[in-house]
């Protein structure tokens, strides 16, 4: 009987290496709107879930070439603190470092080593507690509808256009439409005060334009901004409604090994305008 190959990882079920933190450090950092996060891994990729209420839910998504090393045995699961995990990754400030992920089974700490680049005699490493957690909503089944209006934007334009709204605003509106002004922002802050943006479908920032059908919908300004970090640094965003409104914002950033990485955010819409 041939011996069996013992794992470089022991007994740990999720190992994963990164060359250079500073993309997932910004990633992690600009979903860490709530105390507390879902961790999911499988063969498939690293997901980090955020959720306040059911009112936006945000992920994080790292498919496996996003990282120098991924290993993973079944599928595992479980909740952590946002801000702990966030800390963790900013123990050397700025300073550039590679990072080892490992998880050994059910009840056990997520453990997370730094290596800084410029001092190979120096190391770090931190156990964060984990914990049991709850399903997130599987928003994704509703934005199946053959109908949905689709919108591919250039990130930087994008970014510049929110930055550039009211900042009172209590709310936005969106409208997308296949019909001009095909795609328009407006806020609408204290004293009922209005400011819009309209960017034609042939507009220079437009990546891709199919919107099937008029919709318009508000959301909560907070919502919305809490959009901002991640859109600093996204190369691209798809724009998604639903019929009633439901908004996806996908955003693409360029990771630190090949592949990009993602950050999903979901937002429920306040109400309908006809």
């Amino acid at each position: 009987m041939a011996d069996v190959e013992p794992s470089p990882y022991g007994d740990c079920k999720f190992v994963a290496r990164v060359e250079h933190i500073k993309t997932l450090t910004q990633a992690i950092k600009s979903i860490c709107f709530n105390d507390y996060g879902m961790l999911q891994v499988s063969e498939d990729g690293l997901r980090i879930t955020v959720e306040q209420g059911k009112s936006i839910q945000a992920t994080l998504f790292m498919p496996p070439g996003a990282f120098m090393e991924f290993s993973v045995q079944d599928f595992q699961c479980f909740g952590l603190k946002m801000n702990v995990l966030s800390e963790c990754l900013q123990l050397f400030g700025s300073a550039d470092c590679s990072m080892r992920m490992m998880y050994r089974d059910k009840g056990d700490p997520l453990r997370i080593i730094l290596y800084p680049h410029d001092d190979d005699d120096v190391s770090t490493e931190c156990a964060i507690k984990t914990m049991d957690c709850d399903e997130p909503i599987d928003y994704d089944q509703n934005l199946k509808d053959p109908d949905l209006n689709v919108i591919f934007v250039r990130g930087p334009n994008l970014s510049k256009v929110f930055h550039e709204l009211e900042k009172s605003a209590e709310e936005f509106e969106f409208v997308t439409s296949p019909n001009r002004p095909h795609f328009k922002i407006t806020t609408v802050g204290i004293m009922q005060a209005v400011f819009s943006v309209e960017v034609a479908k042939t507009s220079p920032m437009m990546m891709m334009f199919n919107c099937k059908q008029t919709v318009v919908a508000r959301y909560k300004s907070q919502q919305i901004r809490i959009t901002n970090k991640a859109m600093q640094s996204a190369t691209k965003v798809a724009i998604k409604t639903n019929s009633v409104g439901l908004l996806e914002l996908h955003l693409v950033m360029q990771g630190d090994g090949q592949d990009e990485i993602f950050i999903q955010f979901f937002i429920i819409p306040l109400l309908n305008t006809d």
